[in-house]
């Protein structure tokens, strides 16, 4: 085989490449031999050669490994070869640490060897290399000053480190000052604030400088970074806006920080920051936004109000407002009334985080409003303030022309329910109109009070199809043995919907007393209603149910027989796991790869579906990769590796990575 595998690298075909690798693994047990001329291999062009070596070399391991990849960081022929030499290197982490460290003796003049030296051991975190990056950092290369700084910034709590980076912020080393103040921000230690107070003098120094002031958040040092706001340079002013931000994230209080800007800004504060709600860079409008609010200007709503309607930055400028809705509430009410129906929106959004008892008024009127999302919006408001007199207000709209307005009528009463007279709801169960006994109903479901179950019992004999799903959603929702009565007798409606709902409450609820209904349903005539019994069936898991459930399987429908398959899955016994082995044969791949995922439940299969890993369809590749990934790592690590570097499917590939 060695003499074959130079020729066998040099094919066309990548496949035949990778497999010599393989071979070439498996039929040489001398790695003396082997590892030099799999080295060979990471030259290769295609990335699929290159790890199927590194993951070899990983395996092998050791000493004459770690030789044998140290020249390759010198390779200035071959890109492929160094980085791959690079990326194995630093995932055999501490292992090569001591190897690394004698060879950056070596390299002498190579700066080049000397930063992937430091790089790799940046990469690996293995603290035996400390020391060697400390001294990186009084090498006359710059960029290996530099990339021994990137690192040590990831070190926390050692004084060594601060002091070393100190060192460096307070030379005149510009280049390596600048990610030394990055690296201090990153640790975070306030040791560091005196050395990064000063180094704001210099102009060069000032962005990393005040975002590592920023993300050590000293109080003391806030005063200092706020007239950046106003500095001559864009790039400055916007470094400031994202840290005066980061000052609040990181504990600083409103307070303070609203009264320190308008000290240091004056009353042109918002002015200030009123430009950067139209920066291109979307964390500096987000920034900008909230220290909008935190100023508690009134005058600003109009532009917040306007940029709302930007998807992005919804969140923060309702953010924005409730801190002005808090502190001034009244300052809020004239936008009730603006043309802008998003607006109007926003409006009573803010209004039900705030809860002033002011809004009450307006609240109530915009029930009435022309926009379903605004009269969607005032509801939940409202519900959110507590208060009783909002429920009349509320109650017309569960005959909103929306369903969605209604379902949020709905929620929105159902958060009121302690001032809620229940006998008077359920006499909504008896009305005229189907679309109020449907929403009563389902307001009903969600208050949750056992005493309504006679009543929603009686209206499952509704003539309206959709008041006896909400009726029969409503039971299962409150539970307990007599729903699961009323919905037994469900399971018999004329309606397949209802029948259906009714076999997913009771699967929902595990009750014994639904199973034999729930295996005539497996006769039903409808496919949905097939499926949700079968469904809830496995849900109860009582073994009564494990024939006929196996009977379904010849169940004309590919749906039903799919979740026939994953019901079954939940049954431990052996007769089950060995029929969801024949399945793995089956003609259907959605049936394959429905067998394979319900056998994850069962111990000992992993070598009966790797077979399957040779599919023709990729999503059955991507189950048994994901079955074998999450239960059986360990045993099956050499075939999720392998699809990892060779599946033909982006998807499986990608899939196989998340588990090495």
């Amino acid at each position: 085989m060695p003499e074959n595998f130079e020729k066998l690298l040099h094919h066309d075909n990548v496949e035949v490449r990778i497999q010599a690798v393989k071979d070439l693994r498996e039929r040489e047990p001398d790695t003396s031999r082997a590892v030099p001329l799999l080295m060979k291999g990471l030259e290769d062009e295609d990335w699929r050669v290159r790890k199927t070596v590194a993951d070899i070399f990983l395996d092998i391991g050791g000493e004459q490994v770690i030789k044998a990849l140290i020249p390759g960081i010198y390779r200035e022929d071959s890109a492929n070869a160094r980085n791959s030499a690079i990326e194995v290197l630093t995932a055999m982490g501490s292992e090569a640490t001591d190897h690394l460290i004698d060879e950056y003796q070596r390299a002498e003049d190579n700066a080049d060897v000397k930063k992937f030296i430091i790089d790799i051991l940046g990469n690996t975190g293995d603290m035996k290399g400390l020391p060697l990056l400390l001294k990186a950092l009084e090498d006359k290369d710059e960029n290996v000053r530099a990339s021994a700084v990137e690192y040590l910034g990831s070190i926390r709590g050692n004084t060594s480190v601060i002091k070393a980076l100190i060192g460096i912020l307070e030379s005149e080393d510009t280049w390596v000052a600048y990610p030394a103040a990055e690296a201090l921000g990153r640790i975070g230690d306030a040791a560091a604030v005196d050395a990064l107070v000063s180094a704001l003098k210099q102009k060069a120094l000032r962005k990393p400088v005040i975002k590592a002031l920023a993300s050590i958040a000293d109080p003391g040092t806030f005063h200092l970074v706020v007239p950046f706001l106003n500095d001559k340079s864009k790039t400055i002013r916007e470094e400031a806006v994202n840290a005066v931000e980061l000052f609040f994230k990181n504990g600083l209080s409103e307070e303070t920080i609203a009264e320190k800007l308008k000290e240091v800004l004056g009353a042109g504060a918002p002015n200030v920051l009123l430009p950067h709600t139209r920066s291109k860079t979307k964390d500096i409008r987000i920034a900008a936004i909230l220290l909008l609010g935190l100023l508690k200007d009134k005058k600003v709503i109009p532009r917040l109000l306007e940029i709302a309607m930007e998807e992005d930055v919804h969140d923060i400028v309702v953010k924005a407002l409730v801190f002005i809705g808090r502190s001034l509430p009244r300052s809020l009410l004239p936008f009730f009334r603006v043309s802008d129906a998003y607006q109007r929106r926003i409006i009573c959004e803010v209004a039900g985080k705030v809860g002033d008892s002011a809004f009450f008024k307006h609240l109530v009127e915009s029930l009435q409003d022309e926009d379903g999302h605004v009269r969607g919006n005032a509801a939940a408001a409202l519900s959110n303030m507590n208060n009783s007199e909002a429920i009349p207000h509320i109650k017309p709209l569960l005959l909103d022309e929306y369903e969605n307005i209604q379902e949020e009528t709905i929620k929105s009463l159902a958060k009121l329910k302690k001032w809620l007279d229940q006998n008077e709801i359920i006499k909504g169960l008896s009305d005229e109109n189907h679309i109020l006994k449907k929403n009563t109903a389902s307001l009903l479901g969600l208050i949750g009070d056992k005493g309504a179950l006679e009543a929603l019992g009686r209206a499952l004999k509704d003539s309206h199809v959709t008041v006896r799903v909400s009726v029969v959603e409503a039971i299962g929702a409150i539970g307990g043995a007599e729903a699961v009565q009323y919905l037994i007798l469900a399971l018999s409606d004329e309606s397949p919907e209802v029948r259906r709902v009714a076999a997913i409450a009771i699967g929902r609820m595990r009750a014994d007393a639904g199973i034999e209904p729930l295996i005539i349903l497996l006769k039903d005539p409808d496919v949905w209603v097939r499926a949700s019994a079968a469904e809830a069936l496995g849900n109860i898991g009582d073994s009564k149910a494990i024939e006929p459930l196996i009977q379904l399987l010849t169940d004309e429908s590919g749906f039903v027989k799919a979740v026939d398959i994953e019901a079954l899955g939940k049954f431990k016994t052996e007769r089950v796991k060995k029929i969801l082995l024949q399945l793995l044969n089956d003609m259907d791949a959605e049936i394959r790869s429905t067998a394979v995922g319900a056998l994850a439940n069962f111990s000992g299969i992993a070598q009966d579906i790797i077979p399957l890993l040779k599919s023709r369809e990729w999503s059955v590749r991507k189950t048994v990769i994901e079955v074998l990934g999450t239960h059986f790592r360990a045993e099956s690590m050499a075939y999720i590796k392998e699809v990892a570097n060779t599946d033909e499917d982006p998807q499986v590939r990608e899939t196989a990575a998340r588990y090495l």
